[in-house]
């Protein structure tokens, strides 16, 4: 019975300061990289040329939650921007992207791939 007065908080205090470890690794592990992950904002912003947003028939706003820093925002910019024939511009400000494509697309592609950066989606307008 006195055996047992010691190893309980013996265990309890272990797994305290396991936790404690893995929770300052973690944060470590952010702050070196940034809140999103971004790496710390290693990642370049890339330049389109906003000027052509009339060769896009379709525009979409999107809603996000989510979005704490630039680099939150340009993830979800450069993402699109690489796509051909897709054109963003988000800002973390209004919470907000607005998506040009040349050609249609679903709710369901923006939204997966901004739930796949880690982000929500609140809601999707789609504009002609």
């Amino acid at each position: 019975m006195d055996i047992l007065k010691i190893i309980i908080p013996a265990i309890i205090i272990s797994v305290l300061v396991i936790i404690a470890i893995v929770s300052v690794k973690t944060y470590l592990k952010n702050l070196a990289q940034g809140c999103c992950g971004a790496g710390g904002g290693k990642e370049n912003k890339i330049k389109v040329d906003k000027s052509a947003v009339s060769e896009y028939k379709y525009k979409y706003t999107v809603e996000i939650a989510g979005m704490t820093c630039k680099n939150c925002s340009m993830r979800i910019e450069n993402v699109f921007n690489r796509k051909n024939g897709i054109l963003a511009d988000v800002s973390l400000e209004k919470s907000q992207a607005v998506i040009y494509s040349k050609e249609p697309l679903t709710d369901f592609s923006v939204r997966q791939t901004i739930i796949g950066l880690g982000y929500s989606v609140t809601d999707i307008t789609e504009e002609i």
